[in-house]
């Protein structure tokens, strides 16, 4: 019979068959319904080396003089697709990790394991591209919208993304010379600064005695911006002119010639 416990035998024993079945056979590895009978049964009797199956879990395991341990056989802890197979003080189950994440060690968590996002230094998270050949005239000495812009939504806040764009325009002034100013914004906030102010000057055109400046240039624009958001931004870029005198005026996307921008987010 399982779990009927354990029998010492003298010298000069003779065994009936149901002692050899019961303490000898089941004894190799002795059975028992669950671990609260197999306390029962040895109670008072354990030696370090014993084995027992409990039929409740499927789990054999060894008295290691201390406590009993799992050698095997145990149902599963594992429910989910990627699931990780762990241990704490008995087996058990991490679950999958979210996409992109990495299985990282931690003695503070249970199993000394858990999933975190990987360290991001450097790496290109994400690309956002935006064109424009919309053509814009600005004959105002007050920033307005060239209609260039993009809008990207960082990862994380800690994230640096690098604005690249290239704004075609075109400058005009009858009899003189011409200038215009260009700056890039986050949202509402100027963030270029290239001298000291809160613009930059784009290449001047013509000279005086000329009866017209005109210019045709694609300006590069540049800029690694720490925005601390995880919050869909929007980089934009603004321009005027030096002058409105003279029918001085800035295009941009002259003759609806592309325009373009690339933010890319880069892991901080």
């Amino acid at each position: 019979m399982a779990g009927a416990g354990y029998k010492l035998f003298n010298t000069g024993d003779v065994l009936t068959a149901a002692q050899v079945n019961t303490y000898l056979n089941e004894q190799t590895v002795m059975v028992f319904a669950d671990s609260a009978a197999r306390t029962t049964a040895l109670s008072g009797v354990l030696a370090e080396g014993m084995m027992s199956y409990l039929q409740d879990t499927n789990a054999v395991e060894v008295y290691n003089g201390t406590s009993w341990t799992s050698v095997g056989g145990g149902a599963s802890p594992l429910t989910t697709k990627g699931d990780v197979y762990t241990f704490s003080t008995v087996d058990a189950r991490l679950g999958v990790g979210a996409n992109g994440t990495v299985l990282t060690a931690d003695s503070a968590e249970t199993t000394g394991l858990k999933w975190a996002t990987p360290a991001g230094g450097g790496k290109l998270l994400q690309v956002v591209y935006a064109t424009s050949t919309t053509t814009t005239n600005v004959a105002s000495t007050t920033f307005t919208d060239t209609g260039l812009s993009a809008t990207i939504t960082p990862s994380s806040a800690t994230s640096k993304i690098y604005v690249m764009a290239t704004q075609n325009h075109r400058i005009s002034r009858l009899n003189n010379s011409q200038y215009a100013n260009i700056r890039l914004l986050r949202d509402s906030t100027v963030i270029i600064d290239y001298t000291g102010n809160t613009d930059f000057s784009v290449i001047g055109a013509g000279g005086s005695g000329l009866s017209t400046a005109f210019l045709v240039y694609s300006f590069p624009v540049m800029y690694l911006d720490t925005p601390n958001t995880t919050s869909a931004i929007t980089y934009k870029l603004q321009g005027k002119v030096e002058t409105t005198t003279n029918s001085g005026f800035v295009e941009f996307q002259n003759d609806t010639s592309d325009s373009t921008m690339t933010l890319l987010e880069i892991g901080a």
